[in-house]
């Protein structure tokens, strides 16, 4: 990418000046890691604020298992009719639990360091195991070991970080947010993190058709026409304007979530109805291998290898090593993509108190898919000349082009200061480079059969820094407990652009001509953007025996400059914003936890608008109530949130004929309204039961256009699906997993005047697993794995506007050959 006259000395200037405040902030977050251990660490026991009070001990156990994040277990009727005097003060658990049972005649022992096993004392049952403690019958789980970065274990997440920067059970976290798992993925074959989410209610994630490039996707009816919704691993994923924005590959992740509602108090400049947060793979302490060959529709072609485990014998040092290939033909003619990802992972482990975690990330795109458009008539409108094929090609075989390059380093550094205090330091660098050329669709022609044709080409290069470093402490100050968090974060992107944009010859989709030349426009927009995004944030979680309350506040400062050399253009931008949010939740004994919230958002926008000055922020706010429901020693989930939020400035796609692409325009506010449903249950060992359902009742509030007290294009009112597998364990079909799942999206509209309406649809998916070590024991750690998306290869469509449409994913069989060890 080449730098244009007379901004590089300046751009210079400001990456040495960034480079100097990076090595600072990393010094500073590294000196605790060289300190020698706590004696806390020294003597093995972390000590915790507990504030639990008399009362029966079945509801003290389950407190102590909250605040101390152990799973306790024991038999129901030994805790029958007992009470507990409770326990007051900074202890460590093994202090708080002999308090707890102090005079109950029960007692206890650690069977590992996560799970603690209360019993009868010895002599009850006279029955013992190989070490002479008391043998104990199903358990019951009160608390939660799984930490909010690691796997999912099964299909029910207990644990997250992504809506406090905590790590909270999902019981505990006032606000609604969907975890979708490991598992999961696996066994509905997701490819795109789009499609890992298409169970997951209060989501669009079919909006843009068949197209594998993008992982566009709508939350509570706010599009995120950007793409700007992506965090990885806590912090944003940079984004470009055009065409650079990130994509992550799926087997890269260990988890995918998505919070609800505006997330600005923590994450500063982020879209109103929420973000999705990947989680990367990360080190594990128990060594594994695992390759993978996966084949199916339209050529596709795809290995895989993920392996981990500790690199010292003392395990202070860990790594994990993730890699793809992948070659494959598209549901369209005349288009491929092929991809290579490689992800390092190494986490360092000093000392007790310490944990450095450093992820790499290499990816590259040289072909991207099918990107294309497609006109309203022949598609969800009639057409004299009859429906376009669902695989035409809209393009130049001989001019489209995409060729995505991205690469991250940086870096998770956990270090506990004392009993009270930690300290925690998120950094990452990212570069992206973009060559794309295509030319697409802007409607039929008067004849009904021949496309109207635009090219367009753009050079695109993006480096970013972020850097969040925040200060954790759990308080207390009299009978409430405090879990505070005090936090600054700095966000820093150069992104830069050439871009050509003209006309193309047209094209007869009965009869396509695709020899004719193409003639490269020339470049009419250079734009040269740099960001800088400063935020301080504060958050008390507050609790009050089984009451939580959830306070913060956030103060932004963003500088955007923008520079067109081509355009003769210079823009300077300076935003600050306060943000808020507070919010309750009670959690009863019986598993139930009603909430409520209120918070407010700010997202400066990167768009470079094609008309005139600069777009101004968006801006919002949401109201959220809701329950969930967490039966004791059942494992699922259940939850139901109730909102209304606003969103002012919000960017929507020109929607006059022949405008570019990515030309874009401010309509004003929109208003949505709804309920989301979420229940995961797995009720007996082997089966896992997933359904959602969403309605929406979104509107554009203000507006000088056709959309004014209409519906958001592209915005379906209802949805709902359901999903479920089994594995047998006996018999002949022991081993064999089934799987299956509904999906259905309601209808929308495909221009803002809600003239075009975009049909309805049910697609069924269906999944086939077996463990092959039941047919041969030599085959031990192999498995292969069938799946079918849209099974009965129902014919669906997505429209972003009026003659902006595609086809959705028809049927796609997918094959996966897994060798674990």
């Amino acid at each position: 990418m080449r730098r244009r006259k007379g901004i590089e000395g300046s751009t210079s200037t400001r990456r040495r000046a960034l480079a100097a405040a990076l090595l600072a902030t990393v010094a500073i977050g590294m000196v605790p890691v060289l300190a020698p251990p706590s004696a806390q660490a020294q003597a093995g026991a972390q000590r915790l604020s507990f504030s639990i009070p008399s009362g029966p001990l079945a509801s003290a156990l389950a407190a102590f298992g909250r605040t101390s994040g152990l799973q306790v277990t024991y038999r129901p009727e030994i805790a029958a009719d007992k009470m507990s005097p409770g326990v007051t003060g900074v202890l460590a658990p093994a202090e708080a639990l002999d308090r707890i049972l102090q005079g109950s005649d029960l007692t206890y022992r650690f069977t590992n360091p996560t799970t603690v096993a209360v019993s009868e004392i010895p002599g009850g049952t006279g029955q013992t195991g190989p070490d002479g403690a008391p043998m104990l019958e199903p358990i019951i789980v009160t608390g939660a070991s799984e930490s909010a970065w690691g796997p999912v274990d099964g299909y029910i997440a207990r644990q997250s970080a992504t809506a406090t920067k905590t790590d909270t059970p999902v019981i505990e976290t006032p606000q609604s947010i969907s975890i979708v798992g490991r598992d999961q993925i696996d066994i509905q074959g997701a490819q795109q993190v789009k499609q890992a989410l298409r169970y997951t209610p209060g989501l669009a994630t079919d909006i843009r058709g068949d197209i594998s490039r993008f992982d566009q996707i709508y939350i509570r009816g706010i599009g995120a026409v950007t793409d700007s919704f992506q965090y990885l691993d806590g912090l944003r994923l940079p984004r470009g304007t055009s065409y650079l924005i990130p994509q992550i590959d799926p087997y890269d992740l260990e988890r995918v979530e998505v919070l609800k509602g505006p997330a600005s108090v923590l994450y500063g400049q982020a879209p109103l109805g929420g973000l999705v947060n990947l989680v990367s793979k990360r080190p594990t302490e128990t060594p594994f291998g695992e390759v993978e060959f996966q084949a199916g529709s339209h050529d596709r072609f795809q290995g895989g290898f993920d392996l981990g485990g500790p690199l010292t014998e003392d395990g202070s040092l860990l790594y994990r090593l993730t890699g793809i290939a992948r070659d494959a033909d598209t549901s369209v003619r005349l288009t491929e993509e092929q991809r290579f990802s490689i992800a390092p992972a190494v986490t360092w482990t000093p000392n007790a108190d310490t944990s450095l975690t450093i992820l790499g990330l290499y990816q590259r795109d040289p072909k991207g898919g099918y990107y294309g458009v497609l006109p309203s008539r022949g598609t969800i409108l009639p057409n004299p000349n009859g429906k376009i094929p669902r695989d035409f090609f809209d393009g130049s075989p001989d001019f489209n082009t995409f060729n995505r390059t991205q690469a991250a380093i940086g870096y998770q550094l956990d270090h506990r200061l004392d009993e009270r205090w930690s300290l925690h330091q998120n950094v990452r660098y990212w570069h992206m480079d973009l060559d794309q050329s295509v030319v697409y669709s802007t409607g039929l022609r008067a004849d009904g059969h021949t496309l109207n044709r635009v090219a367009l080409w753009s050079d695109e290069s993006l480096d970013a820094v972020n850097l969040d470093t925040r200060l954790q402490g759990d308080l207390q100050t009299g009978p409430l407990r405090h879990t505070a968090v005090f936090g600054i974060d700095y966000q820093w992107d150069n992104w830069q652009q050439t871009q050509g944009f003209g006309p193309a010859p047209g094209l007869d989709y009965l009869d396509p001509d695709y020899s004719q030349p193409i003639t490269r426009p020339a470049a009419y927009t250079s734009p040269d953007r740099t960001e800088n995004l400063l935020g301080l944030y504060a958050q008390d979680q507050i609790r009050l025996d089984q009451l939580s309350l959830l306070l913060g506040g956030r103060f932004d400062r963003a500088a955007i400059s923008n520079e067109n050399d081509l355009a003769g253009t210079s823009t300077d931008q300076v935003f600050t914003k306060f943000t808020w949010r507070a919010a309750a939740i009670y959690n009863f004994d019986n598993g139930l936890a009603p909430y409520a919230s209120y918070s407010t958002s700010f997202d400066p926008s990167v768009t470079a608008n094609a008309y005139g000055p600069p777009f101004q922020p968006t801006t919002g706010e949401q109201y959220e109530i809701g329950i969930k429901y967490q039966p004791p020693g059942f494992d699922g989930l259940f939850t139901v949130a109730a909102f209304d939020l606003r969103q002012q400035n919000v960017l929507t796609r020109d929607p006059t004929p022949g405008a570019p692409i990515n030309a874009y325009v401010q309509t004003g506010e929109i208003r949505s309204r709804g309920i989301e449903v979420e229940a995961k249950v797995s009720p007996i060992e082997g089966l896992n039961l997933i359904g959602s359902f969403t309605w929406l009742d979104p509107e554009v509030t203000r507006s000088n256009g056709p959309d004014l007290h209409k519906r958001p294009v592209s915005v379906p009112r209802t949805t709902a699906s359901a999903w479920g597998d089994y594995t047998l364990r006996d018999g002949t079909l022991g081993g064999l997993t089934l799987g299956a799942g509904l999906r259905y999206v309601g209808s929308a509209y495909a221009d803002a005047a809600n003239t075009q309406e975009i049909p309805d649809y049910v697609v069924f998916d269906a999944s086939l697993r077996y463990d092959l070590s039941r047919l041969d024991s030599r085959l031990d750690g192999t498995s292969a794995l069938l799946t079918v998306t849209n099974l009965f290869d129902r014919v669906t469509y997505t429209c972003n506007a009026a003659d902006f449409c595609n086809y959705g994913q028809g049927r796609t069989i997918l094959g996966t050959l897994k060798y674990r060890w």
